[in-house]
């Protein structure tokens, strides 16, 4: 047997095998015959081999190419393939929908390329700019990637440029535009929420401060006044108590429009959060034209508010300083106006304050007591007086005595002590204002029932801070110091809230005060007369008492008008079932006259001084009432008999 290999690629992939009868059958030339057969097998198994292979290739190379167009065809992005000659090779149904083109993808196939970018260009915003765009894209032959294209009915495109190279040679390029609109719109409804007011539709303060740095400049350049002012609703919060906060943002909304009706398309009109506004006015000549804009504002806002079934009346007040009059940054200008806000204010609101530097100078001051209050609480610098309450007419308690209000005072050492009217505004702190408040409670039980271990049982009262009153934690507090003086509901006790108090949240705080009346605590009205309490929301209120205030009582034997509004207040309170204590009675005649007027409590100098704790029970057992008192009474009750008796 003549066995020969057969190879392909020097690889043995079989055998050729030929047999004969006998040995050495086969000669030296047939040998070498066979053995060239065997090598025109292998080349003939290797050429058939590569055929094989080369029909796989071409049948994958029209799948994948098939594939590939599918792809395409199907990509949400329109996909346009040039070849080198420059016509086209291939476009989608996307690219064909993008541009509104009538022809099918395959009817473009073979279009110069130059024809159909002229076909395309009468969709762009600006076509012979894009036309010579696409020219120099080509021109240069580089990827190009992310350029924003816009058409003439609003969409946005977004256009990427690649060039194809195979083996090093150029082969045409491709071209992907898709629809970006949705995402542009969406970025531009996200940049405007960042940069204005949901609400109002009004600059945010973020928007502010960079319209307020143009406008510096801007004024410094024409040489002219720049007036910023800070606008803040009067009361607003009880229209969010009324109305709800539905029912604010529209008055809101409708404050803001009123505003901007009195403006320029210069002036600047921004919402700062809650009701404050910040204005910017440009251009002025003088103080004088700035009054005129601040009067017709204010004017504005005081129109009724017209809700579904009922009108507010609202006020607001204005902080406004002048640059470069005022030289500082926008944080100090902004800073400035509202401080002249708060200023208009404190002068009666509904009202327009320009700013001086003699205001910041007291905001040093406001702080630095601030801090000293602060101190004073962590070095046990806080203390307590108290001063009586009594009764005229002979009512219960001991010698007519009433109860002792606790008083705060500032035990600064180097001076005498500072009264509260020198730190009412660090009461209402947001940091200071619960740790003040507990002390004041701990500190006036444990005095009031010391008295009553001593024999002398009377009740204190004290004075709460709006802030604490409306914490979370207020009854917490109330809890803790009646754990610790359990004696001191024997004799009761009675917290004052100002009168400015419950309209802050007229909501929370007729809560806070009905369930102080559950666990027995008195509650009264400080400060009547000076705030804005209406009559109605005294009526809601689960009041025990009204403290009419001493600015009425101080000149009471001199003014009519004081006597009078005295004289309502009692008659008001006694048709309420509401108590009166006059504050502030300084010389007897005036204890005289609000007896006389049928007010029942009195409190002031003519009285006593506020005292120490110690000195309380002496004082109490040494109490005698003015004997004028005696018969105001006496001649009050016959007046009443007689009303009362008949013919």
């Amino acid at each position: 047997m003549l066995a020969l290999p057969l190879r392909v690629d020097d690889a043995v992939v079989g055998v050729f095998v030929i047999g004969a009868g006998q040995a050495d059958a086969f000669t030296p030339v047939e040998t070498r015959v066979f053995m060239e057969m065997a090598v025109e097998l292998g080349l003939g198994m290797q050429m058939q081999r590569a055929q094989a292979a080369r029909l796989f290739a071409e049948r994958d190379l029209r799948f994948n190419l098939q594939h590939v167009r599918t792809i395409l065809s199907n990509q949400h992005s329109g996909v346009l393939v040039t070849a080198e000659d420059g016509r086209v090779k291939f476009a989608n149904e996307a690219f064909c929908t993008l541009f509104g083109l009538a022809e099918s993808p395959a009817e473009l196939e073979g279009m110069p390329s130059t024809e159909l970018y002229t076909r395309i260009s009468r969709v762009y915003r600006e076509p012979e700019h894009q036309l010579a765009r696409i020219a120099a894209i080509v021109a240069c032959n580089e990827e190009w990637r992310g350029e924003e294209v816009p058409l003439a009915d609003g969409r946005v495109l977004l256009r990427d440029y690649m060039p194809i190279h195979i083996d090093g040679a150029a082969q045409g390029c491709i071209w992907q535009q898709h629809d970006i609109t949705d995402r542009k719109l969406h970025e531009a409804r996200v940049e405007r929420l960042a940069f204005y007011d949901v609400v109002t539709d009004l600059p945010n303060r973020r928007l502010l401060f960079e319209l307020l740095e143009q406008a510096r400049v801007q004024a410094a350049a024409d040489q002219s006044l720049l007036a910023v002012g800070i606008l803040d609703l009067d009361r607003f919060k009880s229209v969010n108590d009324t109305a709800g906060h539905s029912g604010g943002d529209r008055v809101l909304a409708e404050a803001s429009a009123r505003i901007r009706g009195m403006l320029r398309d210069a002036d600047v009109l921004a919402r700062l959060g809650g009701d404050e506004f910040a204005l910017l006015i440009p251009g002025l000549d003088s103080r004088e034209q700035l009054d005129v804009i601040s009067r017709c504002i204010l004017q504005a806002l005081r129109v009724p508010f017209n809700l579904t079934e009922e009108q507010l009346f609202l006020s607001a007040s204005i902080g406004w300083t002048l640059f470069p009059l005022d030289e500082s940054n926008a944080e100090g200008l902004v800073r400035h106006a509202d401080m002249a806000m708060y200023e208009a204010k404190e002068a009666g609101k509904d009202r327009g304050s320009l700013y001086e530097p003699a205001m910041e100078l007291e905001q040093v001051r406001l702080q630095a007591m601030r801090e000293r209050i602060a101190q004073a609480l962590q070095q046990s610098r806080l203390m307590l007086l108290f001063q009586p309450i009594v009764y005229i007419d002979g009512l219960p308690g001991i010698n007519g005595v009433a109860g002792m209000e606790a008083l705060l005072r500032l035990n600064d050492r180097e001076q005498e002590l500072i009264g509260p009217a020198n730190f009412m505004h660090v009461l209402d702190d947001p940091q200071l204002a619960r740790p003040i408040g507990r002390y004041v409670l701990d500190e006036a039980l444990r005095c009031c029932q010391g008295w009553l271990r001593a024999g002398v049982p009377i009740p204190v009262s004290v004075n709460i801070s709006t802030r604490h009153l409306l914490h979370p934690a207020f009854f917490a507090d109330i809890d803790a110091v009646l754990d610790a003086y359990p004696d001191v509901m024997d004799v009761g006790f009675g917290i004052e809230i100002t009168e400015t108090g419950p309209s802050m949240d007229h909501a929370r705080a007729k809560g806070v005060i009905e369930e102080c009346r559950r666990r027995g605590i008195r509650v009264g009205l400080d400060d009547f007369g000076t705030g804005s309490a209406s009559l109605s929301h005294i009526q809601q209120l689960d009041i025990e008492h009204i403290k009419l205030d001493q600015s009425f009582v101080r000149d009471i034997m001199h003014d009519d008008r004081n006597v009078a509004i005295a004289a309502g207040v009692i008659t008001t309170a006694r048709m309420l079932a509401k108590a009166v204590i006059a504050e502030g009675v300084e010389t007897p005649v005036q204890g005289d006259l609000l007896a006389s007027l049928g007010c029942h409590q009195l409190q002031g100098f003519s009285i006593s001084r506020p005292m120490a704790a110690a000195a309380v029970p002496a004082w109490v057992a040494n109490w005698v009432p003015p004997a004028t008192w005696g018969s105001l009474v006496r001649e009050r009750q016959s007046l009443l008999a007689g009303e009362t008796g008949g013919p």
